[in-house]
């Protein structure tokens, strides 16, 4: 009887278990592709822009993963992910000012009924949100480089990545160790 008790036991508490490390991404790849870009662009001049764009466009593909799982076990912040997920190429289209109006603000979400600017830079939701609003970012002042040639595009680049990156931190899962600064 007491077996039985413990299966039961076991078969309720695993998939509980599971489901809360479900939505975790893979941070690792995350912070270490980052930290490539970063490295890069902290020299002051890019050689191989496109390839720094593919490490963009992998930080986004990462951050949506990410966001798609969380929104499975996170049904209040699902219609968010959603629409993070949704407007996620469209992102990399915008220019700096209108990603960092709409996005980086908070307009685009607060039209659909989501503030952002209530939410704490901690909460999961924030961080899945920047893992694909500052390399989409990233990218679109790595595309203006690549024409222009303009050194504070790169300080940009830097600088949304090392965010980026202190945000993607907290997805990490409990008692994993995090990365040196």
């Amino acid at each position: 009887m007491k077996l039985k008790t413990l299966g039961l036991s076991i078969a309720l508490f695993v998939p509980m278990f599971a489901a809360s490390q479900a939505f975790a991404m893979d941070v690792d790849t995350y912070l270490s592709v980052a930290e490539q870009t970063v490295k890069k662009v902290k020299k002051g001049k890019v050689k191989d822009v496109d390839t720094l764009i593919a490490q963009q466009e992998e930080l986004i593909r990462l951050g949506i993963e990410g966001a798609l799982k969380f929104a499975e076990e996170s049904p209040e912040n699902r219609k968010m992910m959603h629409l993070l997920v949704l407007n996620s190429e469209r992102m990399k289209t915008m220019s700096l000012e209108d990603i960092e109006k709409a996005w980086h603000g908070g307009e685009y979400m607060k039209s659909h009924g989501i503030d952002i600017n209530e939410m704490a830079h901690t909460d999961a939701a924030m961080n899945f949100y920047d893992a694909i609003v500052h390399p989409a970012t990233a990218l679109i002042a790595l595309s203006e480089y690549k024409s222009k040639k303009d050194p504070e595009l790169l300080s940009q680049v830097e600088n949304e990545l090392t965010e980026v990156m202190m945000h993607v931190e907290h997805l990490k899962p409990e008692g994993e160790v995090k990365r040196k600064k």
